[in-house]
């Protein structure tokens, strides 16, 4: 999430693909921060609007997980971390869209789920990129979902408006994160294309005069 799970590229292996894919991490991270605004300006939100909502959320997200995983595979790179990613949100969609009226007890449990694992997936991720590719700030969205599972974990009896802003803020900081990230990656998109054409320049200026 070319992908964003491989180990860290160098430019002979082509990890100017990888900054090629920032607009999906943007994507991801949009789709995060609307999240988290719905539930942040909604103060009179139910339980199944909220339930709903991350379902729209987790079907977004998992579909540019399966987009980049699809690319990846063509390439025969290792795209079965984006898979995973890609099945754990397909999963907690699922299982919110067919029990939308779940109890808040249910819905705290699939959070707690979903969370651990998307920042371990994100987390084990991020080290298959260097410093210089964005490592910490995935590695940063991670932990906040890491962060989120264990306030849960410590308060399973939450009501439903201290759980709607502890989503809310979970989506804008983790969502603010992915979008730091693709912020790096279109920078070092830029500069890949710059230097390419300086070489492709250069190497015309020397086929011209060999001539």
């Amino acid at each position: 999430m070319v992908t964003f799970y491989e180990r860290p590229l160098d430019p002979d292996a082509g990890w100017a693909r990888i900054a090629n894919m920032w607009w999906a991490m943007a994507l991801r991270g949009v789709g995060a921060i609307i999240l988290g605004m719905l539930a942040l300006l909604w103060p009179a939100i139910t339980l199944i609007m909220l339930v709903l909502i991350f379902a729209a959320y987790c079907i977004a997200d998992a579909f540019f997980s399966i987009v980049l995983a699809f690319r990846g595979a063509r390439r025969n790179e290792r795209w079965w971390w984006l898979a995973l990613h890609a099945f754990v949100a397909l999963a907690a969609a699922v299982v919110a869209l067919l029990y939308p009226a779940i109890t808040i007890i249910a819905f705290v449990g699939m959070m707690i789920a979903w969370a651990l694992l998307t920042g371990v997936v994100s987390i084990a991720a991020a080290f298959r990129l260097d410093g210089a590719q964005g490592r910490w700030w995935l590695v940063a969205s991670g932990v906040v979902s890491l962060i989120l599972a264990a306030l849960l974990m410590a308060f399973p009896g939450v009501s439903l408006f201290t759980l709607t802003w502890m989503i809310a803020f979970q989506a804008l900081l983790a969502g603010s994160m992915l979008l730091g990230l693709a912020f790096r990656l279109r920078m070092m998109s830029s500069d890949m294309r710059a230097s390419e054409k300086i070489t492709n320049e250069r190497h015309s200026g020397d086929t011209r005069e060999a001539t």
